[in-house]
């Protein structure tokens, strides 16, 4: 499936190559062929979301990884928390051990969810920034290619006006 731009290019092509009217700047396109663009392009847009809905699951990814390595070293240092509680002089310090790695637990889980919400915002606003470039085209370029249409229409109306009061 091709993608966006592409289409949009062959939308251009098609609105530059049209044949001219005379006596103005305007071209007359095909209208199969201008419909068989647009519908490539509507097929083309759901693939971009789902580009930008793979970052975010991606991230979601990442943030279920650090929750889960987060819980495993807090398991951990629980586990051993425990084991060490009794013997009573070395339990003071398994302790002191314990809550410090789970102290960095939380600090590596904190990071590791910090970094991955920073880049899926980034990656969502790139996304959404793409998609809204990509729109904004289509808009304009849909808009000149509709205004060439109704052009040709009201030039095709007008002659066959003009050829039916001569016949009459």
């Amino acid at each position: 499936m091709a993608d966006i731009l592409e289409i949009v290019e062959r939308i251009e092509e098609l609105a530059t190559s049209g044949k001219k009217v005379p006596l103005s700047n305007k071209a007359l396109v095909d209208p199969d062929q201008l419909m068989k663009l647009v519908d490539q392009l509507r097929m083309s847009i759901p693939e971009d979301f789902s580009r930008a809905k793979e970052v975010l699951r991606k991230r979601e990814d990442l943030l279920s990884q650090g929750l889960d390595e987060a819980r495993r070293i807090r398991a951990s240092a629980e586990t051993e928390l425990r084991s060490r509680l009794d013997e009573t002089t070395i339990a003071k310090e398994a302790q002191k051990y314990a809550e410090g790695l789970v102290a960095e637990a939380q600090g590596k889980a904190k990071r590791v969810l910090e970094a991955a919400e920073a880049e899926a915002k980034k990656r969502r606003e790139a996304a959404d920034q793409y998609s809204q470039e990509v729109l904004y085209q289509l808009e304009q370029d849909v808009a000149s290619v509709l205004t060439t249409i109704r052009h040709g229409i009201e030039v095709l109306d007008a002659r066959q006006g003009a050829n039916a009061l001569r016949s009459a």
